[in-house]
C-alpha cells in the first residue's frame, strides 16, 4: 500500500514537472541584433508561458550548449506570468553593468551563423530549438496563430509574435542612377529581381510594404534621398538601397561629403529623436540612444566610395547642446558588415574601420574649426596615437548641416590597428581610461583596477630601488608617457587632463592624443606646464601626474625627458614644413566652406570670415611661439641649471630663433 502511494506521488510530481515544462516554450530568438536598448544590442531569447498560472524559474537553466545544459541559471527572482512573456538577453561572459533595470542577462551569446537554445527545468527535462544562419536584425520564432520555426516580419520581444513569417529574403534592388552631385534635375532609375516589387521613399524613411510602388523613373529636382526595398508575398523585405542626389549644391570647391539618413523620428521626433531636446527632464541628445541609419561617403571628386547601413548616436560632452552635434557612426554585422570599408584618411594605411566620427568642432563660438585635427597631424612622428581627420560637408536626412570634420574614432579597433594587433581575444580585452583613471565613470572600456594600484604605488613610493622602478616599467610605456606630457605642454593643451590611455592584455599602459581642441587656443602656457609637472605627492587632479613625477625624480629619466623634449620640438614643432603646411592644407579648404557655414550657423555679428581667419592665424602664431616659452617653463619646474639648459637646448633654442625670425 505504502509502495503504491509512493509511486503515485512520484508520478504526480513527474506530471507536474512535465506540465510546467510544457507550459514554458521558447517562442522567439534574435541572434543578429542591431536594435539598441539602454545602449546595448544583445541577442535575446523570448520565453512564453502558455499556462494559466505564473511559473517561478528558480532552478531552471538556459543554454546554447547541449553538453552544458546548466550554463546559465535563472535567478531566484525570475518569474514568468500566466500567458506572459519573458526576455533573456544573451550578453556573454562579461558581467553586465549598464543594462536595463531588472532585465535578465545570460552569460553566453548566440551565433548568427546558426545555433541552438536549450531550456531545462528543475526536474532535468529539456526543450530546445535549433536555427540556421540568420538574416541581420531579423528574429525567428513561432508565428502568431501558426506553427514551426520561421523568420518573422517584425521582432516583438516581450509581446505576441508577428503573424507574418518567411523563410527567404528578397534581393536588394539596385538604384542605377549614380548618387552624387547634379546641376538641375535628375531622373532616377531602380531595378530589381523578377517577381519582386520595389517600394521606395523620398523622405529618408525605411521603405515598407505600403510605401510608394516603383513603376518607372523618378524625377528629382531638389536635394533628395531615395531609399528602396524589394518585397514579395513569400519573402522578407530586402536590405535597403539608398542614394543621395545633391542638386545645385553651392559648395564651390572639391570637398568630401557625407550623407547620413534614417527615419525622421530617430533624428527629430520629441519622443525618440537624438538631435532634439525632446520633452523629458533629460534632453534626448544626452541619452546615448543609438539607431540604424544609412551613410554615404563621397570623395573630393564627388564619387561615392561607400554606402552602407550603420548605427549612429550623438557623441561628445558639453557640445551636445549646440545646434550642430557630433555623431558616432558604427558598422554592425547585423546590418550587413562590421566594417566600413573605405580609405577615408590619406595619412592612414587602413582601408576599413569599425567606426568613424562626424565631429562638429564647436560650431557656435569663435573657433578655428581645425585645431583638434591639425594638432593631431602635427604630432605625427611622436609615436602617439591620434585620430586622423579630414574636413567634410555633412547632410543629415537630405539637409545641409554644414562643415564637420570626419575623424577616426578612438576605440579598441583603431588602437589595435595602430598597434598592429589582430588577435580578437586580445583586442576585446583592452582597458581604456580617461582623465586621472580613478573615477569608474571614466572607464571607457575594461577595468581601472591595475591603474589605480599603479597611481597609488607611485604616490607612496620613490622609484630609487630596482624593484620599485621595475614595477613601473613593467606597467607603463614610458615613451608615450613622456611624449604625451611634452607634446601637450608644447601645444599648450590646457585641457591636458582630458587624456586617454589604454592597455592591451599583456601590454603596458600607453598614452594617446584625444580631444586636443583646447591646444593652441590661448597664450598662458604656464598653466598647462603646472598641470603636468606636479610633485609626486601632490593631490591627483584630472591629469594623472604621479607616474611622470616619480620617474622625473630619477636623474636618468629626468635626462631622458629633457632630451625627448628637444627631439619633439625639433622634429614636430619647429620648422614651417612641419606645422604651417598642415594648417594651410586645412585652411585652404575651410576658407571656401566658412561663408556658408557662418550664414547657416551665425554666432553673433562679430563671427565673420575675417574673424575666423584671425583665429587660424593666431593659432599658427601660438604654435610658433610656444616652444621657447615652454622650454623655459620646463627648465624652471625641473630646476634645470644654466649649464644643463645649454646642454639640452642650445641647438633647439638657436633653431627656434632662426625660425621665428623668418617671415611668416
Amino acid at each position: 500500500m505504502k509502495k503504491n502511494l509512493f509511486i503515485a506521488l512520484l508520478l504526480a510530481l513527474l506530471c507536474l514537472a512535465v506540465t510546467a515544462q510544457a507550459d514554458i516554450m521558447i517562442n522567439e530568438v534574435m541572434a543578429s541584433n542591431a536594435t539598441f536598448v539602454n545602449g546595448r544590442h544583445d541577442d535575446w531569447v523570448e520565453l512564453y508561458n502558455t499556462g494559466s498560472t505564473q511559473v517561478k524559474l528558480a532552478g531552471w537553466y538556459l543554454s546554447n550548449d547541449e553538453y552544458n545544459l546548466t550554463r546559465w541559471a535563472f535567478p531566484e527572482t525570475a518569474v514568468i506570468p500566466q500567458n506572459g512573456y519573458l526576455v533573456v538577453y544573451c550578453a556573454g561572459a562579461d558581467p553586465v553593468t549598464d543594462g536595463q533595470k531588472n532585465a535578465l542577462y545570460a552569460n553566453f551569446k548566440l551565433s548568427a551563423k546558426g545555433d541552438s537554445v536549450y531550456l531545462t527545468d528543475p526536474a532535468g527535462s529539456t526543450v530546445s530549438i535549433a536555427f540556421g544562419k540568420q538574416f541581420g536584425n531579423v528574429s525567428s520564432g513561432i508565428p502568431l496563430g501558426g506553427d514551426g520555426w520561421h523568420c518573422l516580419e517584425t521582432a516583438t520581444p516581450g509581446a505576441a509574435n508577428d503573424s507574418l513569417f518567411f523563410d527567404k529574403m528578397a534581393d536588394e534592388p539596385v538604384i542605377e542612377t549614380a548618387a552624387g552631385f547634379y546641376d538641375g534635375s535628375v531622373t532616377v532609375t531602380i531595378s530589381g529581381a523578377p517577381g519582386q516589387e520595389i517600394r521606395y521613399t523620398t523622405d529618408c524613411g525605411t521603405p515598407s510594404r505600403t510605401s510608394a510602388l516603383y513603376t518607372g523613373p523618378i524625377a528629382v529636382d531638389k536635394t533628395t534621398v531615395i531609399r528602396a526595398r524589394a518585397f514579395a508575398e513569400d519573402m522578407l523585405g530586402s536590405m535597403v538601397a539608398g542614394s543621395t542626389y545633391i542638386i545645385n549644391d553651392p559648395t564651390p570647391i572639391p570637398v568630401s561629403v557625407v550623407s547620413i539618413y534614417t527615419d525622421d523620428e530617430y533624428f527629430f521626433s520629441n519622443k525618440k529623436g537624438i538631435l532634439v531636446k525632446g520633452t523629458g527632464n533629460t534632453p534626448n541628445y544626452e541619452r546615448n540612444w543609438e539607431y540604424p541609419a544609412q551613410i554615404e561617403y563621397f570623395d573630393e571628386n564627388g564619387t561615392r566610395q561607400l554606402v552602407q547601413m550603420v548605427t549612429t548616436r550623438v557623441a561628445g560632452h558639453s557640445s551636445r547642446n549646440l545646434r550642430q552635434k557630433s555623431l558616432s557612426v558604427f558598422a554592425r554585422s547585423a546590418l550587413g558588415s562590421d566594417t566600413l570599408d573605405c580609405a577615408f584618411f590619406e595619412n592612414r594605411p587602413y582601408t576599413s574601420y569599425s567606426a568613424i566620427q562626424l565631429r562638429m568642432t564647436n560650431s557656435d563660438n569663435h573657433s578655428t574649426r581645425l585645431r583638434d585635427a591639425v594638432l593631431g597631424e602635427i604630432s605625427d612622428g611622436t609615436g602617439l596615437y591620434y585620430q586622423a581627420g579630414r574636413p567634410i560637408i555633412l547632410y543629415i536626412n537630405g539637409k545641409y548641416y554644414g562643415h564637420y570634420n570626419l575623424r577616426e574614432k578612438a576605440n579598441k579597433d583603431s588602437l589595435a590597428q595602430w598597434e598592429g594587433i589582430t588577435d580578437e581575444a586580445v583586442i576585446k580585452g583592452i582597458d581604456i581610461l580617461e582623465g586621472n583613471g580613478l573615477d569608474k565613470n571614466k572607464v571607457i572600456k575594461g577595468s581601472n583596477a591595475d591603474w589605480t594600484e599603479l597611481l597609488n604605488f607611485c604616490r607612496k613610493n620613490k622609484l630609487n630601488t630596482a624593484e620599485n622602478l621595475q614595477y613601473v616599467l613593467d606597467r607603463v610605456d614610458v615613451d608615450s608617457l613622456f611624449s604625451y606630457a611634452i607634446y601637450s605642454m608644447m601645444i599648450n593643451n590646457y585641457d591636458a587632463g582630458n587624456v586617454r590611455y589604454y592597455r592591451f592584455p599583456g601590454g603596458k599602459w600607453t598614452f594617446m592624443l584625444h580631444d586636443i581642441e583646447a591646444g593652441a587656443m590661448n597664450g598662458d602656457e604656464t598653466k598647462t606646464v603646472n598641470l603636468i609637472l606636479k610633485s609626486r605627492t601632490a593631490n591627483i587632479g584630472q591629469y594623472p601626474h604621479t607616474i611622470l613625477a616619480a620617474l622625473l625624480e630619477l636623474p636618468e629619466y629626468r635626462d631622458q625627458f629633457l632630451r625627448r623634449t628637444a627631439e619633439i620640438v625639433e622634429n614636430n614643432l619647429l620648422y614651417s614644413e612641419s606645422v604651417r603646411p598642415i594648417y594651410q592644407k586645412w585652411f585652404s579648404v575651410l576658407q571656401e566652406l566658412m561663408p556658408r557655414q557662418i550664414k547657416t550657423y551665425p554666432y553673433n555679428k562679430e563671427f565673420t570670415l575675417n574673424a575666423w581667419k584671425t583665429n587660424v592665424n593666431a593659432s599658427m602664431t601660438r604654435m610658433r611661439t610656444y616652444p621657447k616659452k615652454v622650454i623655459n617653463d620646463i627648465c624652471a619646474k625641473l630646476k634645470v641649471t644654466s649649464a644643463e639648459k645649454q646642454t639640452y637646448f642650445a641647438n633647439t633654442l638657436d633653431l627656434l630663433d632662426v625660425y621665428n625670425a623668418r617671415p611668416q
